[in-house]
């Protein structure tokens, strides 16, 4: 995280001038001219203050408001923290880190217009590309409006969050997810679960019944439709522990176009990972990642702002999400065959022969009469030996 780079938070500078009208919060972030919103897409990058140049590439600017509704990468937390001579100053929060803990001071912003201008170390950053194409890109070679930037509070009205369900299996609806803000379900019909146990025979799921998810814990939500707009959340600033018992990660960042930074991605890993989704028999489960291979690295990603479940070599390349009860019903399977197989163990007895006996093999066949001797020669196994199960070694 110490990599994340200022101009990140310089740009969510603007946010923080329109947090005076409703306070502390959510927010997302558009420019004015382009109408671009600003997505925070990983967390690498650098900054030259004496030459007041910035490498950008973390932040990405996309047109078509619908695409934020289900992007927590579009999510920005903003909190007053006092004010000076220069006017307030604020703390931002976005993916997983914030402009204080990373640089060590708060930022200011400056209304223009009923907008906000964003003015970083000599530099007022814009959206730098002309036109009316869905991609843009953060810099600072624009004027006019090209430099305002429209803040809009998540509120649960037409600025609201919802899931986007990626995965369905007989006519449920499912989706894993991991951000950085905590949030409540705010539509009917949604269930939020987590893994709380990981077994050759099937992964134990467990439902979230505390009111409120916090920040930062990975987990899949069941929902009631495939419209965000029907499976919204109420996001909800909240860093508490979530289940200590929960089996699954999450990453923030899938950053394709910036294949150099290890923070960008994360790759996908056959050998340690599974991935929600449907099994060769049609039921939910966790199985290995269908992500298309990126061509230059040969790898797959996992895709951002998901959860994904962690699992030992052992664990098969899919494996069915079961109850706690089915869970219950497979160890008392396996003690009852423990249990056989520790009875069968003490009934067979090293032999004590004291003179020639009839042998058999476990199959029936006989091998004759036999000397103690003879017996001590057998190849290693399991004998019927004076009607007793014996065992040679």
């Amino acid at each position: 995280m110490k990599r994340f780079f200022l101009s990140i938070f310089v740009v969510l500078f603007s946010v923080c001038a329109y947090s005076q009208i409703d306070g502390d919060g959510y927010y997302r972030v558009s420019n004015l001219k382009t109408e671009r919103y600003v997505y925070v897409t990983d967390n690498t990058g650098s900054v030259n203050v004496q030459a007041t140049t910035a490498e950008m590439g973390a932040l990405q600017l996309w047109k078509d408001h619908s695409r934020t509704y289900s992007d927590p990468a579009s999510i920005i937390y903003i909190e007053k923290k006092g004010s000076s001579s220069s006017g307030d100053y604020y703390d931002l929060q976005s993916q997983g880190t914030g402009i204080y803990a990373i640089i060590g001071y708060y930022v200011y912003a400056y209304s223009s217009a009923g907008t906000y201008q964003v003015y970083a170390e000599g530099k007022y950053l814009s959206d730098d590309n002309y036109g009316t194409g869905e991609f843009g890109s953060m810099g600072t070679k624009r004027t006019g409006d090209y430099r305002r930037w429209v803040v809009t509070k998540v509120d649960n009205g037409d600025e609201f969050f919802g899931i986007t369900p990626s995965v369905e299996v007989a006519g449920r609806k499912f989706h894993p997810f991991f951000a950085d803000f905590g949030f409540r379900c705010a539509s009917e019909g949604m269930t939020v679960w987590y893994i709380s146990t990981v077994d050759k025979e099937g992964v134990v799921v467990k439902k979230i019944t505390d009111d409120i998810i916090p920040a930062r814990t990975p987990v899949f939500i069941e929902c009631a439709s495939s419209d965000p707009s029907s499976n919204r959340l109420e996001l909800v600033y909240s860093y508490a522990a979530g289940p200590d018992d929960n089996k699954l990660k999450g990453v923030y960042f899938n950053n394709s176009v910036r294949t150099w930074s290890n923070d960008a991605r994360t790759a996908f890993d056959s050998q340690s990972m599974r991935v929600l989704g449907v099994m060769e028999d049609g039921t939910l489960g966790y199985v290995l990642s269908t992500a298309e291979v990126d061509s230059k690295t040969g790898k797959q990603y996992l895709a951002a702002n998901q959860s994904y479940l962690t699992v030992d070599a052992d664990i098969p390349d899919e494996v069915a999400i079961i109850t706690e009860q089915e869970y219950a019903s497979i160890l008392l399977r396996r003690q009852e065959e423990q249990r056989i197989a520790d009875s069968i163990a003490a009934s067979v007895k090293a032999p004590v022969i004291e003179g020639a006996a009839n042998v058999f093999m476990i199959s029936g066949r006989s091998l004759g009469v036999m000397t103690p001797q003879q017996i001590e020669e057998l190849p290693a196994g399991v004998y019927i030996i004076n009607r007793r199960k014996v065992v040679v070694k």
